[in-house]
């Protein structure tokens, strides 16, 4: 008891080491990882690992002591059962260890299966995570059901498997609870054929050796074996996480890092590229025959088609891209803003300083040349506001500019910057290239990547990209004087490598205050129940097997089965009891006077001498089997052969009936595991989108990986303990106390001592085993964040810092690992010292109470021995009855996602339902609409009117609402108000008969793992002839060899340009009458801006087309352009007529793109309200040279 408890916590302790210590190592693995190695791992994948394997360390390092104490004490006790019985006893150790090896088969299977599952649980992790992420687009494509299938067939994938393992482990279980009576079934059977009497001494003292022996050798050794195994198992997918290749900028030999050299005056930073070459891969050239001198105080812009190898450029300065020929020389620290803005979990100043000492000044004066002061006016705390994960509290130009911040608060003499001008509207653009890229920055080497070709005559030296090669370079007036075309050399579309990592944002319209709050912000916390675990969640999970009957019959198993086990028990009993009274008879007839009481324990004795009550003895050689065999007048004895009989049929009821209980309570588990997933995966489609705002990819993806493995392996295992052991508690105890009912008194004693107990232990326990479970969210949480910018992190130097917060996360849950442990052992102890008070009560009130009343030696065995086994099943069984309650708060937060409050329905009302063509003309009516976030109203009493097949404009500043407008008409956020399209009332009707009928856009192309086909056709609505038709119309003939070509996570394999044509392409699929352009075009060049706009202007001229950009040059020409600001429509008519007014904000925003662009934009304007030029029709030379200017 004194060591066993401290042995059990210091092998937990050290599994906690060896968990943490693995956790540790992955995570600073992951932030090594070369881009090749990335694509060979997901987020998900990681995740898995942190949540699953590592746990082994936590459960399977408990049973390794046994491994060698097994065999050790297997041999010392059959020395014991061969002294006591003879030759019998070994019958029953050969049964234990023929049962070996099949309990260590068994353990092998559970290592096969453990690997299949973790497999198929890293591909349903994957998925979610992609799921979870891109949960906005799916919402607005209406594709909630496809990806339920998807989910759903992966989910049967990993049952089948599950479902395997659950049989195994209710083989191996029934086998270990049946051999408590097929073991010494064996004994007894060698025992009575070897010609000896079945008394109650050898009875229950070879119950009690082999109840020991079975637990320890059928039990704890195959356990062990198995639980190593799958530690390995474990063990080697980490090792090959770990084994990945690292980003080892040592082992490229062709690129150089050194310091900027220092002169009297300055500090020179330098790049040198002499014919450089660089791949993503062995295929896949990225950058070839790159020569390059810069340095000094010069900005270099970048120019060139989407794939042209401008990322790749920054990618290769920054050591990200392997240069595999040539040299490449970087002599100066770099700082480096991504075009993906990558935003992290704290506020906005931390995301800013990222890890650097805060200098008011410097600070100060990122913020202002990044354009962010009016928007920490407008935060509700300033720089101190939450962003939330992935910044869902910002804007997409928001997000863009503090991404741009944190690189320029960088200390670095090379800046690179990756289009950081295009999430944002013209007046920001301009500010931000004249107040940053030309005053801020002035004396550094800073290299600009953009597509704004505005800006190249007030650059120092340009570069022209085409398929990776330098084109041509040097000022802009060199190159118009060798009659360089900017658009012509952008028109091609050629891709940047498969491993190209090149994303956008997506603008967010958020909630504005103009009055800070004073509170401190706090991001919004996990909720986390309270109180016990309720009856009423035990009855929600088995309710969960939607099948009352199958509850009913789950309750007759157990039952039955139980039956069985006292019956063998009684039986027994009654046999041996009634083998005593047969040979005391024999003594008697014999000639020998004896005064033997029921209570004499001398039978007790040796093996071969049994005493009479005078003392006298005789050798049991002389009472031949024919001694005691019944004789006709033997009315009380039935006879061997019915004792024997009858106790073999009850062995094998108990072999079959366990076995039936075992299997189908783990099925039946399964079953339920499987119902609450689908529950909880289809509440999660229809959550709201606030609910993915307020909740991080960590905290969901922790439901559904750790919650949901807890829900597949452990939770069964522990219940079915608790359930049986309480079954056999209560039996032992009737059995007790009808040995001797004065023991009802300390048993029942025992009983509310040991439940007082439990209560005490499971207040605590159950609350830490609920924070242990949230405090794990925050390193999901972390590992995803961590993966998202590991760019940005990896060249800011900040891996240490990232470091250091995951061991502090880590840190938090392992102390409340470290408390449950100890709790559980201090439980352990003390419940041990209260079971061994009663069985030292139980076996002195036999000898006490001997003096006054007479005992059966039968009914004093079955008690003691009871009793014996009753102290280790009663703490076993108090031990696992609060590890069930434990492991149910994993299926009280699992219930809680099943039952989050879904957004409106998605099919329409029967009398509600649109009718069939609608909409036919597109036209949309708002009317007093609101739209408010956190109740905060960001879009406030619009009204205004889009007529059928108009083309309309919509433009404002960053956080104006724009993109407020499009999640109102998509009913992403329920508006206020009313919303017409065609007359039908939108707020009234289904989602998908909404969200199905309107096309959109986004500016974010979103693309899923799996095929082409499923990216452009999920419902497989689509023959394969149309699905190339929009391929060849979108021109993705050459990066679509077939409609099966694999997309990899996140549609890494292709390039931003023609991950937006695919969008395109499923717009042109849907053949909608409503076309949304959310900032469509914000991040391509010009050319493939050009292709779209000239697509969608060709391709739906009979639709209603509403545009949201920043590019005004993208909207002049339309039919209508609406003005927002600060959630009001400030302006709404032909953008002509808004012109007439010189004040007005559109004539503002004009005036800020200079006045040669200015020009152009009202002569277009008026041209197009005049009728000299068609609305919104493909581009011409006009619209194209505007292209140049804007």
């Amino acid at each position: 008891m004194f060591l066993l408890h401290p042995t059990m916590f210091a092998l937990q302790h050290i599994g906690m080491k060896c968990r943490v210590a693995c956790c540790s190592l992955v995570y600073r693995k992951s932030l090594e990882l070369s881009k090749a190695a990335q694509g060979k791992t997901t987020v998900g994948q990681i995740i898995n690992i942190m949540g699953n394997d590592v746990i082994r360390f936590d459960t399977n390092l408990l049973f390794l002591s046994y491994l060698f104490i097994g065999p050790i004490q297997l041999a010392i006790f059959a020395y014991f059962l061969y002294d006591e019985v003879g030759p019998s006893g070994m019958a029953g150790v050969g049964f234990v260890v023929f049962l070996i090896p099949i309990e260590y088969w068994i353990g092998k299977q559970f290592t096969k299966n453990r690997f299949n599952i973790a497999q198929r649980t890293d591909e349903r992790g994957r998925v979610m995570n992609e799921i979870i992420i891109a949960m906005r687009v799916i919402k607005m494509y209406a594709w909630e059901k496809p990806f339920s299938t998807m989910v759903d067939k992966i989910r049967k994938f990993e049952v089948k498997s599950l479902k395997k393992l659950a049989f195994l482990r209710a083989m191996y279980l029934s086998l270990y609870i049946s051999s408590s009576r097929l073991v010494t079934y064996c004994v007894f059977i060698a025992y009575i054929l070897t010609n000896h009497p079945l008394t109650a001494d050898k009875v229950f003292f070879i119950l009690t050796i082999f109840s020991t022996v079975r637990q320890v050798m059928i039990s704890y050794f195959p356990t062990a074996a198995a639980a190593i195994g799958e530690l390995f198992v474990s063990m080697n997918r980490i090792e090959t996480f770990l084994l990945l290749e690292d980003q080892d900028q040592s082992a490229n030999t062709h690129f150089k890092i050194g310091p900027a050299v220092q002169t009297e005056k300055e500090t020179v930073a330098s790049i040198l590229m002499n014919d450089a070459e660089a791949k993503w891969n062995k295929d896949k050239i990225a950058l070839q025959n790159f020569s390059l001198d810069l340095r000094g105080d010069q900005l270099v812009m970048v120019v060139g088609s989407v794939g042209s190898g401008k990322t790749s450029l920054l990618h290769a300065l920054l050591g990200e891209l392997p240069v595999t020929g040539g040299t490449c020389t970087v002599n100066g620290r770099t700082a480096y803003a991504s075009q993906e803005a990558w935003i992290f979990g704290g506020n906005v100043r931390q995301n800013i300083l990222f890890g650097n000492e805060f200098e008011e000044s410097r600070y100060n004066e990122v913020v202002k040349v990044c354009a962010l002061e009016d928007d920490f006016k407008q935060l509700p705390h300033g720089d101190s506001t939450i962003v939330g994960e992935r910044g869902v509290a910002l804007s997409g130009g928001q997000k863009a500019r503090v991404n741009l911040a944190r690189g320029l608060y960088q200390k670095a003499d090379i800046y690179l910057m990756d289009d950081p001008l295009s999430a944002v509207d013209s007046r920001v653009s301009r500010h931000i290239f004249e107040q940053c890229m030309k005053a801020h920055l002035t004396g550094y080497l800073r290299i600009l990547c953009t597509h704004q070709l505005q800006y190249l005559p007030q650059a120092d030296h340009i570069l022209v990209l085409d398929e990776g090669k330098i084109k041509c370079q040097g000022t802009y007036q060199h190159l118009v004087d060798e009659g360089i075309d900017f658009i012509s050399l952008m028109s091609t579309d050629s891709v940047d490598g498969l491993e190209r990592k090149s994303s956008v944002v997506k603008p967010e319209e958020v909630p504005k205050e103009k009055k800070q709050d004073e509170k401190k912000p706090e991001a919004q916390a996990e909720k986390m129940a309270g109180g016990s675990v309720t009856w009423g969640t035990y009855w929600e999970y088995l309710k969960g097997s939607e099948s009352y009957f199958g509850i009913f019959m789950l309750f007759i198993a157990f039952l039955s089965s139980q039956l069985a086990f006292v019956l063998a028990d009684l039986w027994l009993s009654r046999w041996t009891s009634a083998e005593e009274r047969r040979m005391n008879k024999n003594v008697t007839s014999s000639g020998t006077t004896t005064t033997t009481t029921e209570n004499s324990f001398r039978f007790f004795g040796n093996e071969n001498e049994y005493y009479d009550g005078n003392d006298n003895h005789f050798d049991s050689d002389s009472m031949s089997r024919h001694t005691w065999i019944p004789k006709d007048d033997d009315v009380d004895y039935m006879g061997e052969d019915i004792y024997l009989y009858v106790y073999t049929g009850i062995v094998v009821a108990i072999f079959v009936l366990t076995k039936f209980r075992a299997i189908y309570f783990f099925m039946f588990c399964i079953k339920i595991s499987i119902n609450v997933h689908n529950k909880m995966f289809v509440s999660l489609v229809r959550a709201p989108m606030k609910f993915f705002d307020d909740n991080p990819s960590g905290r969901v993806m922790n439901r559904f990986t750790k919650d949901i493995g807890a829900m597949d392996e452990l939770l069964p295992y522990a219940f079915f303990d608790a359930i049986t052991i309480f079954l056999l508690m209560i039996s032992m105890v009737i059995l007790i106390i009808v040995s001797n009912y004065y023991m009802s008194i300390p048993t029942g004693i025992l009983i509310i001592g040991l439940f007082a107990m439990r209560q005490y232990f499971i207040k605590t326990a159950r609350d830490v085993k609920r924070i242990e479970a949230i405090s794990r969210s925050p390193i999901f949480t972390h590992v995803a964040a961590s993966s998202q910018g590991l760019v940005t992190i990896r060249s800011a130097k900040r891996q240490s810092i990232l470091s250091e917060q995951f061991d502090g996360h880590q840190d938090l849950h392992s102390s409340t690992w470290y408390t449950f442990i100890s709790a559980n052992r201090w439980f352990g102890i003390w419940l041990e010292v209260m079971s061994v008070v009663y069985l030292c009560v139980v076996t002195l009130s036999f000898l006490i109470l001997s003096t006054v009343t007479s005992y059966k030696s039968s009914d004093v065995g079955l008690a003691i021995s009871s009793a014996l086994s009753l102290t280790g099943i009663f703490q076993w069984g108090m031990r696992q009855s609060a590890e069930t309650e434990n492991l149910m708060t994993s299926v009280e937060r699992a219930m809680e996602y099943a039952k989050l409050e879904p957004e409106a329905a998605l099919e329409s009302k029967p009398d509600k339902k649109p009718p069939k063509g609608w909409p036919s003309t597109g036209e949309i009516q708002f009317k007093d609409y609101y739209l408010a976030y956190e109740e905060k109203d960001v879009v406030k009493g619009l009204n205004f009117t889009i007529r059928g097949k108009e083309k309309i404009g919509i433009v404002g500043r960053t956080g104006a609402g724009k993109s407020s407008i499009i999640a109102g008409l998509f009913r992403m956020t329920e508006p206020r108000g009313d919303l017409f399209i065609d007359g039908v009332r939108v707020n009234d009707i289904g989602l998908h008969d909404l969200r199905s009928n309107i096309s959109i856009i986004p500016q974010d192309p979103v693309l899923f793992s799996g095929t082409m086909r499923y990216n452009l056709d999920p419902f497989d609505q689509f023959k394969d002839d149309e699905l190339w038709g929009v391929i060849n119309e979108v021109k993705l003939k050459e990066a679509v060899p077939a409609l099966d070509v694999k997309v990899s996570d996140g549609g890494n394999n292709f390039s931003v340009g023609e991950r937006q044509l695919v969008c395109l392409a499923r717009a042109i699929l849907r053949k909608n009458r409503i076309i949304v352009m959310d900032e469509a075009t914000a991040n391509v060049d010009p050319t493939t801006d050009n292709f779209i706009q000239n697509t969608i202007r060709t391709k739906f001229s009979d639709c209603t087309i509403i545009t949201i950009a920043h590019r005004l040059n993208s909207i002049i020409d339309c039919d209508k352009v609406l003005v927002l600001d600060n959630g009001f429509l400030k302006e709404y008519d032909h953008p002509h007529r808004l012109l007439q007014y010189p004040d007005g904000h559109l004539s503002s925003m004009v005036k800020h793109t200079g006045k040669s662009s200015e020009a152009a934009l009202r002569k277009i304007a008026a041209d197009t309200y005049s009728g000299r030029r068609a609305s919104f029709a493909q581009k011409d030379d006009e619209l194209l040279q505007l292209d140049k200017l804007i």
